[in-house]
């Protein structure tokens, strides 16, 4: 008879392609727990401090450094070690002052990498817009956090957000710098050049020039970074 419990990990050889692994050391890694992120694209705090950091040999070692409170995401203590991370998040090491925000690399993979002490704030795709009770405008960011509407933001838009607060709303429009989060395209950036209106049968696309040429991908694949 299969199981009929929630795994508490994943196999290896079976983890998706977004955790970028060595597949063959061991034969299980940490599954993160369920939250803002798809299990497709979120990876366990743990695992980010032991495989993708290199802050412990061992998930005991990284669970204890968890544990104690040194770590932050987003501006809060976390203790969970399953917590999952994804696009965006910005890890803080209160021990040495250093933070990493959560990035992604070639064809949709998850990276790590160090912030300069002059990157401020976090930006966010918009992918949802409602109205709340109150007639409040709420949005709906690709991270699964849900703040109230300014700037006048609409869906394919990104806001860019400090101290819990919209501080700048970037458009999704020709000439836009943007960045390539999903697809055989990802982590590739550059500047739009056209905007192509989806139809019943076909999807939105965009069309990006870059340093390696110009290149074609869907809408819902990139979040625009800078404006014009």
């Amino acid at each position: 008879m299969g199981s009929k419990g929630n795994n508490r990990h994943i196999k290896r050889l079976a983890a998706q392609r977004y955790l970028h692994i060595e597949r063959k050391v061991h034969a299980y890694i940490m599954k993160p727990n369920a939250g803002r992120h798809t299990l497709g694209s979120s990876i366990a705090l743990a695992t980010v401090i032991k495989e993708k950091l290199g802050l412990a040999d061992t998930t005991k070692e990284a669970k204890s450094a968890i544990k104690s409170g040194s770590i932050e995401i987003n501006g809060k203590v976390i203790r969970d070690m399953r917590y999952p991370l994804g696009f965006g998040d910005i890890v803080h090491l209160k021990s040495s002052g250093e933070s990493y925000v959560v990035g992604v690399g070639k064809r949709g993979s998850v990276s790590v990498t160090k912030l300069q002490h002059n990157d401020s704030g976090q930006t966010f795709k918009v992918v949802g817009k409602y109205v709340a009770a109150g007639n409040k405008e709420m949005l709906r960011l690709h991270s699964g956090a849900v703040l109230q509407s300014a700037g006048g933001a609409k869906v394919n838009d990104s806001v860019k957000i400090l101290e819990g607060k919209i501080s700048e709303v970037v458009r999704l429009e020709k000439g836009a710098r943007c960045l390539v989060i999903k697809g055989i395209h990802a982590s590739e950036n550059g500047v739009i050049s056209d905007i192509k209106p989806g139809t019943a049968l076909r999807s939105s696309t965009v069309e990006i020039e870059g340093e390696g040429g110009k290149t074609e991908t869907l809408l819902d694949n990139i979040m625009v970074v800078g404006g014009k």
